[in-house]
């Protein structure tokens, strides 16, 4: 589905529908001085006769631009402008919980992003709130705004972006501006591309809503918590926490022996808290970073469970149900403490706020090489806690997106799953259909995956491989096609196998301008090499990953091949 944005004058409802277009991104915002835009803002009328006529409405605010961009105020100017742009989304008729799209209407600077646009952005999620915080931005910004936890939601514009490059976060894709009319008005034309992109439409109230000054009360699990703070800790040096994690012990202590080792400083390692049994030791204020997981300890808060091993089973786990209970309550209190997502990031793992584990932080950071809490940890059971914990209410079941997908999505024909079957981790669904499959899970959402990608993915192990769940729909190249999962991407050129994109590779790959540029498409798999770098060919040259962040870039020649300076 495509939606138009225009801001000239109002377009007729009809003339939208008759020109094939399924809604708008429209501006909630004052014209700019000295200018009469006939749409800014979209009133109430109008946007009830949009919805009238079967049309989406998304809400986009920018009323500067250039010189004078909402973002060059800072944090003030965020709370200035989400305050105007959520007074005139509410007067028109818009629902709450949808995100309202800030702008960065810009190619900036690293140095622009940081000391503005993301205070610009911490400003306007402090009046619209964080998981409601959407920003309008080229494919650099995307990034930035993900590493800093500024942004939830992600309307991409192509100014800055590699050519042909579409974001895997992005929900909506501004492809084209200007090159048509509508209803005798200029429009600019959007891709959606995933199920829920904001839309009014999609609203749903959370799970509990109380009374105006009524305090949500969960039952508070019991235990008993014990001060053993130590000095084995640094300071955070103003690091925002982002995660909470859970780690092993690989040993047999009780929480009070576990903490009494870490305590001693000379054995450099240490958590926020150790638990087991029932029984929390405080060991390190978490104000202050643990030595628990290397360069990832600045921003994250660190619990061990103690007695614990990563090769446990199941069952093994289960056996501790009370203790997985307590750890989630605590999780949630941090996340509520440091302002951070209260999701369970569970295997195969994507880079984003929320809680996890140890190997979080060797898959999806890429630091170290630790794999606890293993591989059978119930992380089904933390969800359903850290859902009571943080809205007042069990879990319930998911919503029947997977119907929804399918019903946009015709190329997938004739459904062949009576209903909907459950992943073997517990926390996802899926459907096949005649061309594809469709997979929901609670933190991506549902995406279709065509037949072309869906062999490829399946032999590498389903959610469960290296790919995880997908986050993005499948999107036609010019001479192939794409999708993105939590992680990586699998690219599909024509007349070739599927290939697997990811890490830091992956981002090089898209600094260079993905196949566009001078690498073109992949055409194998990366290569671990003995010493744990990762090297990946493609069509005109190599990338290499020399394990750590920096990645070189070799382009073919007919001699040595040819060094690329990196574009970061």
């Amino acid at each position: 589905m495509q939606l138009l944005d225009f801001s000239a004058r109002l377009i007729e409802p009809h003339d939208i529908v008759d020109a094939g277009y399924g809604g708008v991104i429209g501006y909630f915002s004052d014209s700019r001085p000295g200018a009469n835009f006939g749409a800014k803002p979209l009133r109430r009328d109008y946007c009830d006769r949009l919805r009238a006529a079967g049309l989406e409405i998304v809400t986009n605010y920018q009323f500067g631009k250039g010189a004078t961009s909402d973002w060059r105020g800072g944090y003030d100017a965020g709370v200035h402008h989400a305050q105007i742009a959520l007074r005139y989304h509410f007067e028109a008729g818009g629902p709450a919980f949808r995100p309202l799209y800030a702008p960065v209407d810009d190619n900036p600077t690293l140095q622009e992003w940081n000391e503005l646009i993301a205070p610009f952005l911490r400003g306007w999620a402090s009046v619209v709130g964080l998981e409601w915080t959407g920003m309008y931005g080229n494919s650099r910004c995307i990034d930035w705004a993900l590493e800093d936890g500024v942004a939830r939601w992600f309307w991409q514009h192509n100014w800055g972006t590699p050519r042909g490059y579409v974001h895997p976060e992005a929900h909506l894709h501004q492809f084209e501006i200007d090159k048509r009319t509508v209803g005798g008005v200029g429009v600019d034309l959007n891709n959606v591309l995933r199920s829920d992109y904001g839309q009014w439409s999609a609203a749903t109230q959370p799970a509990v809503i109380p009374p105006e000054g009524e305090v949500i009360v969960v039952n508070k699990p019991d235990f008993t918590e014990i001060d053993r703070m130590g000095n084995s800790a640094s300071s955070r040096h103003g690091a925002r926490v982002t995660n909470f994690l859970l780690h092993t012990q690989e040993g047999n202590g009780t929480a009070e022996s576990l903490a009494g080792y870490l305590n001693n400083s000379a054995n450099q390692v240490s958590y926020h808290y150790t638990l087991r049994d029932g029984v929390v030791v405080d060991v390190v204020d978490t104000d202050l970073a643990s030595w628990a997981v290397l360069d990832a300890n600045p921003y994250t808060v660190n619990l061990c469970f103690a007695g614990s091993r990563a090769a446990w089973s199941r069952e093994d786990w289960l056996n501790l149900r009370d203790d997985i209970r307590i750890a989630a309550w605590l999780a949630v209190q941090e996340a509520k403490k440091y302002n951070f997502d209260t999701a369970v990031i569970a295997p195969p793992y994507e880079r984003r706020d929320g809680i996890s584990d140890h190997a979080y932080v060797t898959h999806a950071l890429r630091i170290g090489n630790h794999t606890d809490v293993g591989p059978n940890f119930p992380w089904d059971v933390l969800a359903d806690d850290v859902a009571e914990f943080a809205t007042g209410t069990p879990a319930g079941p998911p919503p029947n997106a997977i119907n929804d997908v399918a019903a946009v999505t015709p190329w997938l024909g004739a459904r062949i799953t009576a209903g909907e079957e459950s992943t073997p981790d517990g926390l996802g669904r899926f459907a096949a259909f005649e061309h594809g499959h469709v997979y929901w899970h609670p933190s991506t959402g549902a995406h279709a995956i065509p037949a072309a990608l869906f062999g490829r993915y399946g032999a590498l192990g389903f959610e469960a491989g290296v790919l995880g769940y997908p986050i993005t729909a499948a999107t036609e190249l010019e001479h192939g096609r794409v999708q993105g999962f939590q992680g990586g991407a699998l690219y599909c050129q024509d007349g070739r196998a599927p290939v697997v994109v990811r890490g830091a590779i992956r981002a090089r790959w898209h600094r260079e301008g993905s196949e566009n540029g001078p690498f073109g498409y992949p055409v194998a798999d990366e290569t671990q090499l003995p010493g744990g770098e990762a090297v990946q060919r493609f069509e005109h040259g190599q990338i290499i990953w020399p394990g750590r962040r920096d990645t070189a870039a070799l382009l073919d020649s007919e001699g040595p091949d040819t060094p690329v300076p990196d574009r970061d």
